[in-house]
């Protein structure tokens, strides 16, 4: 399988300047300021949205997908164009995302281990199950039609991996160890979902995004992991109203597969964890 060529985005980091320690962006302190801009963002987007959505004739459904695409992926956008101003007044020079390549049998590899994390991630969800009143919003906000698949499966796992990781990652690998690193960024990750029954599983979600973003300095595994977590979120949404959790769908056979999973997902791990010795970076 061909090696994913490696792309660099912006300008190129100049490897000659040597940061000192806390000045690289962001620190605890950026980041928490982020989450409050996305807030910002988020409602900015939300009012140009009502108002776009009130004066759309109903008889162009895909006129408002399209718009419900773009808005959706808005408030990413945006933050990703402040974070890299940010990181130029305080570096002086905006951060650039690491598309490094990757072995090519780091792809299945990513697309198992990530089907096996979504069996043992709805079993951590259902410690706070989402009231059926959630469930039904959050069905009318994702109908069944391709712009929905892409929002989701392809949109939102690239521009999230590129700020959570390629951005925000990155920079507080610079400051801090990669454990502390890795557990900010997943927090932050976490914190963006906004609301409890996403947050819990996107946290552990963005602790085995952060390591193996940290093994291979490259987005790239991470959009792939996250994209193949998501098909199979969008996939268990839109089950049919008499199934709608696993343990209806497997019913005497749950547990056995959530053991299996929880066990393909180790053996991912302990895998990759072998074969990708950590990429030399400029710290």
């Amino acid at each position: 399988m061909s090696e994913i060529t490696n792309i660099e985005l912006n300008a190129e980091e100049p490897e000659n300047i040597a940061l000192a320690p806390q000045t690289a962006y962001p620190n605890v302190t950026s980041v928490v300021k982020l989450f409050f801009v996305y807030l910002v963002f988020l409602i900015i987007v939300a009012i140009i949205a009502a108002i776009i959505f009130m004066n759309t004739p109903q008889e162009f459904p895909a006129v408002k997908s399209i718009f419900k695409v773009l808005m959706n992926a808005a408030p990413i956008l945006m933050a990703i164009q402040y974070t890299l101003k940010r990181s130029e007044k305080q570096q002086g020079y905006p951060s650039t995302i690491n598309y490094n390549k990757i072995k090519g049998w780091l792809i299945p590899v990513l697309i198992i281990a990530a089907a096996a994390f979504s069996i043992v991630l709805e079993r951590i969800s259902v410690l706070l199950p989402m009231p059926l009143k959630i469930r039904e919003i959050f069905e009318r906000m994702f109908t069944r039609d391709i712009f929905s698949f892409m929002s989701v499966v392809i949109i939102a796992p690239i521009i999230e991996e590129i700020l959570c990781r390629g951005i925000i990652l990155k920079g507080l690998l610079k400051n801090y160890s990669p454990n502390k690193a890795i557990f900010i960024s997943a927090i932050l990750f976490s914190a963006l979902h906004l609301n409890p029954w996403q947050a819990i599983p996107a946290f552990f979600g963005g602790l085995f995004l952060g390591w193996i973003y940290n093994k291979t300095q490259s987005v790239i595994p991470g959009m792939i992991f996250h994209a193949a977590i998501n098909t199979t979120g969008f996939a268990f949404l839109f089950l049919g109203n008499s199934k709608q959790d696993l343990p209806d769908i497997f019913g005497k056979m749950y547990y056995p597969v959530l053991l299996m999973s929880a066990l393909v997902f180790t053996v991912s791990c302990i895998f990759i964890n072998k074969k990708v010795k950590v990429a030399v970076t400029n710290h």
